[in-house]
């Protein structure tokens, strides 16, 4: 049967960061990646949102307000971006980020990095998820004129 309908995790990976907690527990995003979520897909308010929604709540915001979307040849995509879903001080597992990104097949880790040096390499195994086969490793790299 042919999916007519994707929802895919995005986690933004500050340098230095290699536990789950540590990247779901981002708050902020920085201009590059909020350039990189323009890229990828038109920005939606989800209160009223009446296309393919992946899960997240178009009534009432539990889920936060907006997200990103995307149609790709004919298929509906939602992206759950971590950044904009709820952010809890008193959870450090960030379990509501959790429960829909770690539901998602396919997640995009989006990393910047000053040097080579500064970054790590990314441990899919850090991310803990019965469900997420796939991911796909954005590395940002400012560059000096």
């Amino acid at each position: 049967a042919v999916v007519s309908t994707q929802s895919t995790g995005i986690l933004y990976r500050k340098a230095g960061q290699t536990t789950d907690n540590e990247i779901l527990g981002n708050e902020s995003i920085s201009p590059a990646f909020g350039q990189f979520l323009d890229l990828i897909g038109e920005k939606v308010q989800l209160k009223g949102f009446g296309d393919f929604h992946g899960g997240l709540d178009v009534r009432d915001d539990t889920t936060g307000t907006h997200s990103y979307r995307t149609i790709i040849e004919g298929k509906s995509v939602m992206f759950h971006v971590a950044n904009m879903l709820p952010f809890s001080r008193e959870n450090p597992q960030q379990v509501e980020r959790k429960r829909h990104i770690g539901n998602d097949i396919a997640i995009i880790v989006f990393q910047e990095e000053e040097s080579s040096a500064e970054l790590q390499d990314f441990d899919p195994t850090c991310f803990k998820s019965q469900m997420s086969h796939i991911y796909a490793l954005v590395t940002y790299r400012a560059t000096t004129a």
